[in-house]
């Protein structure tokens, strides 16, 4: 009984891990200048956020070799060679988990429509 609580924590927290380390990737690499804050995606750029941690980094590995499906997907070259393997899962762990944020953040649409109150 205890080898299964010890080894649930340690998932857990290599999850928690991954999560965080995917979190700090997808930000400090700027991947939310064209595919949002949530991942959300817009325009030409991708929808990320529940995609399947299979399918990202399969697309990851294309880019690093130089393939897209498009010349616009052409950008993700640079981005994805920086990567490693490690890096692939973590990120692709953050994507494939990700939930918006319902946190009171600041809204950008309080300085264009004005404060609600």
């Amino acid at each position: 009984m205890r080898l299964i609580f010890l080894l649930s924590s340690v998932v857990i927290f290599l999850s928690a891990s991954s999560y965080e380390n995917g979190k700090t990737i997808y930000f400090q690499n700027g991947c939310s200048g064209c595919h949002g804050i949530e991942a959300e995606g817009s325009g030409k750029n991708p929808k990320l956020a529940n995609k399947s941690q299979k399918y990202i980094i399969k697309k990851l590995k294309r880019f690093q070799k130089g393939k897209a499906n498009s010349q616009a997907g052409e950008i993700m070259f640079e981005f994805a060679r920086r990567l490693n393997a490690q890096d692939m899962k973590d990120v692709s762990y953050f994507l494939s988990t990700h939930t918006k944020d319902t946190s009171t953040n600041y809204d950008v649409s309080d300085d264009i429509l004005g404060s609600m109150d």
